[in-house]
């Protein structure tokens, strides 16, 4: 386990390499911008940390400075304890303690300097012109104030854009001068950001993460409406059947993954744990051909998949009968995915691994780097016709950026050989995040993240978890109990006796908290009245008693390692409800073994993605590019979804939280430090959403 180039977090996050959990990385050293100026960039809370990085060579150069390397954050003497420490303890109860211990209270260190207050007189028509920049790098630092010692308070991705004032704030060790941004923060223009928001790098990137997802609906009780579960301004989920769940997007832009009328389509679980594009009507749904070549998904059946080719060039979603729906580009160049709470497409790579492309090859290029393709194409050909085999979303437009034989551009601090077609190649078990698709001599490719051309028939897409747990809206409440078998039924009593209804794998059934004995058997009575088995179900209940620290509105979040469950809590009212995949070793030592930590926390830092990477050498080596809404709450252990399994409700992680991507989702938006719209990370370690985590 290692951490590459650019560290992602403070110093005080990170008190040992031995952890248990996937470690952020970012690229290669050789990648990374050049190591800050003399005076080094300090943690998030000098007061309570070291420096992150000594002193730098004094040939850098002072205007593109940027935060230190992976490997000087991590020199001996240069990490401290992780806030929290003295109340992690494994096998200590965190909900007992009388008080916040001293390193979890808001002691007012987080707050931001007035240094640019808003101007005191209204702005002119002149004076409301929008000044924006952008960021060109895989990490552009926001600091809490205009020079490199400042305490860091979050970053931008590259392809960002957003709002900046008219004049730099300053120029101190920054000649092209800081920018205040915002909602807040200031960003150095030089390696890693620009004014010139229509760079090649912002143009390639632009394509922004889907973070907002509204949340599961409650179960329909028999007779009775759909409570209401979504925020203001959110799209409500629509459910096809009883704890079935739709995605919506909540803002303008955003993806959209869903319909709740009659015909439209909705993401529905043929076999426990599986997606599928079901239709509400009998063979509602298809996937067809407009021109030669195209692979189209058709519906004959609802909840049926079948591949089809008719031709060559794109592809388009057509109807066969009344109650269809059509899945397609709204404009040129749009992409419309099924995200299923992921922020974006997502490919694993087959093996043997995909050459990762400089620019789009053309067909002799593409045979001699890959010798064996002609055979490959027949194998990919055959592997699009298997039942499990997931489509990738319809093309987009071919990036600009590509167009006549053009390289892609290289993020900032990348070194690229401009005649180079072959970038590398991707490692054992790795996976990545696509901003678009796109059709080229007869394959689809895709544009990674990293500004890398992908080959997506040597991957495979990533069919997202169709789980999601429960929102509970005023007058819902524990226990809910998640069926953990994959044939369980429930009881429902009726005028003609009692009858037999299935219940899907992991569904959500809030209960009563009655139980009855029936035929030796015992059964929990659901809020609807049915009965389902005790020994069929994981019953999460509400807490013996509410922590003393738990004040009224506080945000905090409970773990069960022993239930293996997640139920975030304000104040003493429980407000969602989950199952999650802890450490692999269970209650074991989480410094020697895969298991997850105990003890009471604070979230400190959050990314919307961040890679996560593995030695080769390890027995289960590992690339995963772009992990979906990370956050860590001490040394390297964190709540994010997994896109590469869908165990959740079992013991499975390296030490960290895993969540569907649905949950993630919604947890990441719930929680605090919040991550301004524009940006891809914030941190603060005295205002995060506290995290108990137990037996």
């Amino acid at each position: 386990m290692r951490v590459r180039g650019v560290l992602l977090l403070p110093a005080i996050a990170l008190a040992t390499l031995s952890v248990s959990c996937p470690r952020p990385a970012s690229e290669p050293a050789a990648t990374s911008p050049a190591p800050a100026p003399a005076a080094a960039v300090t943690a998030p809370l000098a007061a309570t940390a070291p420096a992150v990085a000594a002193p730098a060579s004094s040939t850098a150069s002072v205007e593109d400075a940027a935060p230190p390397s992976a490997e000087a954050a991590m020199a001996p003497g240069a990490l401290a304890m992780a806030p929290g420490a003295l109340a992690a303890a494994p096998g200590g109860d965190p909900l007992a303690l009388p008080a916040l211990p001293p390193e979890l209270v808001d002691d007012g260190s987080d707050k931001l300097p007035e240094i640019d207050p808003p101007p005191a007189t209204s702005p002119t028509a002149a004076e409301e012109e929008v000044h924006e920049l952008a960021s060109i790098a895989r990490e552009t630092w926001v600091f809490a104030e205009p020079r490199w010692t400042s305490r860091r308070i979050g970053y931008l991705r590259a392809g960002a854009v957003v709002a900046r004032r008219p004049q730099p704030s300053g120029r101190t060790s920054c000649a092209e001068g800081w920018y205040r941004i915002e909602p807040n923060g200031y960003v150095c223009i030089g390696a890693s950001a620009t004014l010139n928001i229509h760079d090649l790098a912002v143009e390639a990137s632009s394509r922004r993460p889907a973070r907002r997802f509204a949340p599961p609906a409650l179960p329909v009780v028999r007779g009775e409406a759909a409570p209401a579960t979504t925020q203001p301004g959110e799209t409500p989920v629509a459910a096809a059947q009883t704890g079935e769940t739709t995605i919506a997007a909540a803002q303008p832009g955003e993806t959209t993954i869903a319909a709740a009328q009659p015909g439209e389509a909705t993401i529905a679980a043929t076999q426990p744990g599986e997606t599928a594009l079901a239709a509400t009507q009998p063979g509602a749904n298809a996937f067809a051909a407009a021109q030669a070549g195209e692979a189209t998904l058709a519906a004959t059946q609802p909840g049926e998949t079948a591949l089809a080719t008719t031709q060559a060039g794109a592809s388009a979603l057509a109807a066969t009968q009344a109650g269809a729906s059509a899945l397609a580009a709204m404009r040129a160049g749009d992409a419309t995915t099924l995200l299923g709470g992921l922020p974006y497409t997502y490919v694993m790579s087959r093996s043997p691994t995909p050459l990762l492309y400089a620019r789009l090859p053309d067909e002799d290029e593409q045979r001699g780097a890959e010798p064996d393709l002609a055979a490959h194409l027949l194998r990919a050909a055959t592997a699009a016709r298997a039942p499990d085999f997931v489509a990738p979303p319809p093309p987009d437009v071919t990036p600009s950026v590509l167009l006549y034989g053009r390289p892609a551009p290289g993020l900032a601090g990348d070194r690229r050989s401009p005649g180079a077609l072959v970038l590398g190649r991707a490692r054992t078990r790795s996976g990545f995040a696509l901003l678009s698709t796109f059709d080229h001599d007869g394959r689809r490719f895709g544009l990674t993240t990293d500004l890398a051309v992908l080959p997506l028939d040597r991957t495979r897409v990533i069919r997202p978890s169709a789980f999601a747990g429960l929102a509970l809206p005023e007058g819902v409440t524990l226990p809910v109990a998640f069926a953990r078998r994959r044939h369980a039924a429930r009881l429902v009593p009726g005028e003609r006796g009692v009858t037999r209804a299935p219940l899907r794998f992991r569904e959500a059934i809030p209960l009563s908290g009655a139980s009855r004995r029936v035929g030796g058997i015992d059964y929990l009575e659901a809020r609807d009245g049915s009965l389902v088995r005790a020994d069929e179900v994981v019953r999460v209940d509400p807490l013996p008693r509410t922590p003393a620290w738990a004040v009224r509105g506080r945000k905090w979040i409970d773990v069960s390692i022993d239930k293996q469950s997640l139920v975030a809590y304000e104040g003493a009212r429980p407000v969602y409800v989950t199952l999650v995949s802890t450490g692999a070793d269970g209650l074991g030592d989480p410094k020697t073994t895969r298991s997850t930590i105990q003890g009471l926390f604070r979230i400190h830092t959050k990314h919307v993605t961040v890679t996560m990477d593995g030695d080769e050498e390890e027995e289960d080596p590992f690339d995963f590019r772009d992990v979906p809404f990370v956050q860590y709450f001490t040394e390297g252990f964190a709540f994010h979804a997994a896109y590469w399994h869908d165990d959740f409700g079992t013991p499975r992680s390296h030490g960290c939280v895993n969540l569907s991507p649905l949950d993630a989702a919604w947890l990441f938006e719930w929680t605090t430090p919040e991550v301004p719209a524009e940006w891809h990370g914030a941190l603060s370690l005295r205002k995060g959403t506290l995290v108990s985590i137990r037996p």
